[in-house]
C-alpha cells in the first residue's frame, strides 16, 4: 500500500518493530510501530536535537486513556531517567476549544516546562492536536512527542505536524504546523478501542489507499475480514503503508501549499457534517468517510476520467473506478447509517447544494 513517484517517505519493515522516517532535512523524525512502549525513554533522548539525558518531561492525556495506559508509560519514561509531570485534558472533539487548549498551556507553564522539556500527547487525535496546539505555542515552541493510542491517529492525526483548535466557525481553523520529534504507536493499544473508533480509523486507512493507487485499495480488499477481526498483523501492515504513504506527501508538501491537499479527500464535506451537526456528534471519521462517498459519487456523477501525475501540482483527475467502489467503502468500513439518520440527513442538507 506504500505510494509510487517520487516519495520521501522511508521505511524499513511492514508491521511491529516498522519505522518509517518522515524526510523534512534536519526536522526529519521517525514514526515507530511496536507493541507496547517498552523503549521509549532511550528513544526519546535520541530522537530531540541536543537532548544527551533524560530530564523534565509533560505528558499530557485524557480521563479514559489515563486509567488505561498512563501507569505503563510513566513507569517506563521514569525507568530511563524521565521526571514525568502529568497534564490532563477532557476527553472528546466537543472539548477541543480554544479555552482548553489555554488550560493546557497554562497547565504546561505550570508544571514547569522549559523550551526542552518534551510534552508527549497520549491519546487519540484529539489529545493529540491540542497537545501539539500547546507545544507549538507554550514558550513560543517547545518539543513534541506524539504516542498515538486510535487507529486514526496512528495512520493519520499524529503524522505530518498539523495541531489545532476548532472554533465556532469551523473545524481546525485556529492551529499550527509544529512537526513532533517522535511518533510512537504502540500498536497493542488498539485492544481496548471500542468498534466505533476502529472503523473511523479504517476510513483514513481506505482514504490512504485511494491516494497511493490501485494495488493499495485492492490490498485493502485482499486484508478486509481480517481488519475487521483486528488481526495484528493485518493492522500493522496496513499502519505501515498508510503512515509511508502520508510520509511522502508531507515530505514533498509539508505545509500543504498543492499535493498535500490531496490528504483532504472526505474532510471538506466530512468537516461540514461535523459543524453542522455539532461536534461531537458524527465522529471525525465517520464523517470523512461520509465525506469520501459523497466526492466520488459527485465525480462519478460528473463524468470525471482518470486519475494521474502527470503535472508539478500533483493530481489531476479522477479514476472512475474508484468512484465506482464507493459503496464498497461504506459497507467495508461498516458505518452505521441508522439511528443517526435525522442527524446526518439535516447536516447533508446543509452542506450538499449539488
Amino acid at each position: 500500500m506504500g505510494g509510487h513517484g517520487s516519495g520521501s517517505g522511508t521505511g524499513i519493515g511492514t508491521g511491529i518493530g516498522a519505522t518509517v522516517t518522515v524526510e523534512l532535512g534536519d526536522r526529519r523524525y521517525d514514526v515507530r510501530l511496536e507493541q507496547r512502549w517498552a523503549g521509549l525513554g532511550a528513544a526519546l533522548v535520541e530522537a530531540l536535537p541536543g537532548q544527551v539525558r533524560a530530564g523534565r518531561c509533560a505528558l499530557v492525556s485524557n480521563p479514559v486513556v489515563e486509567a488505561l495506559y498512563r501507569a505503563e508509560v510513566e513507569a517506563e519514561l521514569a525507568a530511563a531517567g524521565w521526571e514525568v509531570r502529568y497534564v490532563g485534558v477532557p476527553d472528546g472533539e466537543a472539548n477541543k476549544t480554544l479555552e482548553v487548549w489555554a488550560g493546557l498551556v497554562g497547565g504546561l507553564i505550570g508544571a514547569g516546562v522549559d523550551r526542552r522539556t518534551p510534552v508527549l500527547a497520549l491519546g487519540g487525535g484529539v489529545t493529540g492536536d491540542m497537545a501539539g496546539f500547546a507545544a507549538a505555542t507554550a514558550l513560543r515552541g517547545v518539543p513534541l512527542v506524539q504516542l498515538p493510542t486510535t487507529l486514526l491517529a496512528m495512520v493519520d492525526a499524529s503524522v505530518g505536524g498539523k495541531t489545532g483548535v476548532n472554533v465556532p466557525e469551523g473545524k481546525n481553523l485556529v492551529g499550527a504546523f509544529w512537526q513532533p520529534s517522535l511518533v510512537w504507536a504502540a500498536l497493542g493499544s488498539l485492544a481496548t478501542l471500542p468498534a466505533a473508533e476502529f472503523r473511523c480509523g479504517l476510513g483514513e486507512v481506505v482514504k490512504h489507499a485511494v491516494i497511493s493507487g490501485e494495488a493499495a485499495l485492492a490490498r485493502c480488499e485482499e486484508l478486509a475480514d481480517r481488519l475487521r477481526a483486528r488481526e495484528p498483523e493485518a493492522v500493522a501492515e496496513v499502519v505501515a503503508s498508510s503512515v509511508r504513504e502520508k510520509a511522502r506527501i508531507v515530505a514533498l508538501d509539508e505545509r500543504e501549499g498543492g499535493l498535500r491537499a490531496i490528504l483532504n479527500l472526505g474532510h471538506t464535506l466530512g468537516h461540514g457534517l461535523e459543524a453542522v451537526a455539532g461536534y461531537g456528534r458524527i465522529a471525525h471519521g465517520e464523517a470523512v468517510v461520509l465525506g469520501m462517498i459523497g466526492v466520488l459519487r459527485y465525480a462519478r456523477a460528473r463524468g470525471a476520467g482518470c486519475w494521474t501525475r502527470g503535472s508539478p501540482a500533483g493530481w489531476s483527475g479522477w479514476r472512475s473506478g474508484w468512484s465506482c467502489r464507493a459503496g464498497w467503502i461504506l459497507r467495508w468500513i461498516g458505518v452505521r447509517w441508522r439511528g443517526r439518520w435525522a442527524t446526518t440527513r439535516s447536516a447533508l442538507v446543509v452542506c450538499c447544494r449539488w
